[in-house]
């Protein structure tokens, strides 16, 4: 199963070890699904991550947020961006993670923000918008 995951997941799993996207996080290692990140969106990741530890959104330190991105790239599947797709979400990072997705072959995208990806015109490339809940009940975690 190839996924992409929106930048909120992996906010949520550093500020909380209690919920589903800590468990998509602790999951990643198993290797029980495959996930596309572009160089775009992973330098979004170390940019929201790092900038929750600069907040004091998260009880987690910039060297561990290095090593979650070390996890993540080493893991993760690089995704050249061939195709560029803009299809005009509210939010111009929303736009990137979709592009990664449809670039990458993804049937998924985790978001927790699931209405930020609703666009009638999309549905041509069938991918799923699921929650990290949903995704985990999906899994079978």
């Amino acid at each position: 199963m190839r996924v992409t995951f929106d930048t909120c997941v992996w906010i949520a799993a550093i500020r909380s070890r209690r919920g589903a996207s800590f468990a998509l996080l602790s999951e990643i290692p198993h290797k029980r699904f495959q996930f596309g990140i572009s160089v775009p969106l992973f330098l979004e990741y170390q940019a929201k991550l790092l900038e929750a530890v600069t907040k004091g959104q998260t009880q987690i330190n910039r060297e561990q947020i290095g090593t979650i991105l070390s996890a993540l790239a080493f893991f993760g599947t690089e995704v050249s961006i061939y195709c560029r797709l803009r299809p005009n979400l509210k939010d111009e990072n929303d736009n990137m993670v979709f592009e990664c997705a449809a670039n990458f072959g993804a049937s998924t995208i985790i978001t927790h923000n699931v209405k930020d990806f609703f666009n009638p015109g999309l549905k041509i490339y069938e991918i799923d918008i699921l929650t990290p809940g949903q995704f985990i009940k999906k899994i079978g975690r």
